[in-house]
């Protein structure tokens, strides 16, 4: 027992779930080869890419884009700045180039979750870089195999795009806004304004989670002058979301006066808001159990990296960390709550993810405060007892609880990619789309008829072409091909 000890290091550990987590996602990364543009992909890029065939050329691309922006701004919605990215959809230029969508993002997950963490466990704590490895692959494992939405996550260009975009962005942000009070390098308040203007025009949850983070680093910092410098990104932040509220498009999409401010919704927004986060943390533990095993593995793990740790941090008000942490979490349910509006699975997406978040932030600073409270940092001997007591006992004991809740791991992403694969129905999926490629592809062809596609998707995203030519995704599909009609032969 000593030497499996000696020999389970949490270096061997963070190598473990590295492989773990790679494996786990190459069945999506396969997928990503076969999904396809839909639906909205295709009619928010459609005059962008019948210019770039016309012209090849970006500049009108680009200016096509700016003018579709401003269409959409005024007639559905006002996330100005993901709408300007919608138009850019990669098969805009290159035909059978989607797969970069979902490979591409979530590589930059991995990158800007890895940067944030990094920042705080080895430029703030003093640890090893795979300690924090550690906590950021435990990070993305947990969100990636238990996500709300695959097509919101990676599948779907629009959905990546107004969510995960964002959310990218806004974990590179407080990573610049640590940076930025351990340097006092200036350029990271100028990436913070860029990216605040991005997200501002983008999406409301990351704007959140930025705006809350601004907050609480204005409130611990001690030099007030120094955090002062905060108001740039904020400000920039706040104008470029004063512009996507305000839009035209946004009051059409809900209604019109249904988007005007009222104290007393607002109010019952805030308090629908924590009920709504409370109440989905219980669903969190009794439909995904697995989740909690791996927080508790986290718990487990940090503990032993926080014991070497350079604390200067004081960690003084666990209470209130946890309390404001909860208030970040149920912060993402009020954009719904106040619009009162039907959504898509985006918002739960973002919810679940920034629950994840959260509470890896809570049990590391609870784990800090009782550190510093109870000076129990550990020599070496002591870090050694923990280890062969407390670590490896929790790997096995984790290991154990993952057969015990198995019906979790068949609720995988994982394991829905790999029966999505293995079943045949990936591959009838990616020949039926050759087929209407085929001829949605053949400029020679102006009313396109196609075979209809299978509805078992798995964890694609696909907005099927349907027998009414009038139909929004036939529309959209015949605008992006340049056909005067789309349907099926059904």
């Amino acid at each position: 027992m000593k030497k499996l000890a000696e020999w389970i290091s949490i270096k061997k550990i963070a190598a473990a779930v590295g492989i773990a987590f790679l494996a786990s996602m190459v069945p999506n990364w396969l997928l990503a080869f076969i999904a396809r543009p839909s639906g909205d992909d295709y009619g928010y890029s459609a005059a962008s890419h019948q210019m770039w065939l016309h012209t090849h050329s970006v500049i009108e691309v680009l200016r096509t884009g700016l003018e579709t922006t401003n269409q959409m701004c005024q007639v559905w919605n006002g996330d100005w700045f993901s709408v300007f990215i919608f138009t850019l959809m990669p098969e805009v230029f290159v035909y059978r180039s989607f797969w970069i969508v979902p490979v591409f993002w979530t590589l930059a997950m991995i990158a800007a979750t890895y940067y944030m963490v990094h920042e705080v466990f080895t430029n703030y704590f003093g640890l090893k870089w795979y300690e924090g490895g550690v906590v950021t692959l435990l990070i993305l494992l947990m969100f990636y195999q238990w996500i709300p939405s695959s097509g919101i996550g990676m599948y779907w260009y629009v959905g990546v795009i107004h969510y995960m975009m964002p959310h990218v962005l806004a974990m590179l942000l407080i990573g610049f806004l640590l940076k930025y009070l351990r340097t006092d390098k200036f350029r990271y308040i100028i990436f913070s304004v860029l990216g605040m203007i991005a997200i501002g025009g983008s999406s409301y949850y990351s704007a959140f989670l930025v705006l809350f983070s601004y907050v609480l680093m204005f409130v611990i910092v001690k030099n007030k002058k120094r955090a002062g410098v905060f108001a740039f990104p904020t400000f920039a932040g706040m104008i470029a979301l004063y512009f996507q509220v305000t839009a035209p498009g946004n009051a059409a999409r809900v209604g019109g006066e249904q988007m005007g401010f009222s104290v007393g919704k607002a109010a019952f927004t805030i308090v629908e808001a924590l009920w709504q986060g409370a109440v989905n943390v219980a669903n969190y533990w009794k439909e995904t159990s697995l989740l909690f095993v791996l927080l508790f593995f986290v718990a487990v793990v940090a503990w032993e990296c926080l014991s070497e740790a350079k604390l200067k941090f004081e960690f003084k008000y666990p209470v209130l960390w946890v309390g404001y942490m909860f208030g970040v979490y149920a912060a993402m349910y009020a954009p719904e709550l106040y619009a009162a509006t039907e959504v898509s699975g985006g918002p739960g997406t973002m919810e679940y993810l920034t629950f994840i978040l959260t509470s890896v932030s809570s049990v590391i600073y609870v784990e800090g405060w009782i550190l510093r409270k109870l000076e129990l940092r550990h020599t070496m001997k002591k870090r050694e007892i923990y280890h062969k007591c407390i670590t490896v006992p929790a790997v096995f004991v984790c290991l154990v609880l993952c057969l015990v809740f198995r019906g979790n791991l068949k609720d995988s992403l994982f394991y829905s990619s790999c029966s999505y694969i293995a079943s045949g129905q990936a591959a009838d999926f990616k020949e039926q789309m050759e087929s209407q490629e085929r001829i949605l592809r053949d400029d020679s062809i102006k009313e396109a008829y196609l075979c209809p596609t299978n509805p078992e998707q798995g964890p694609l995203m696909h907005m099927p072409v349907i027998k009414n030519p009038e139909a929004f995704t036939n529309r959209v599909v015949g605008n992006f091909y340049g056909k005067d009609m789309v349907t099926t032969t059904e």
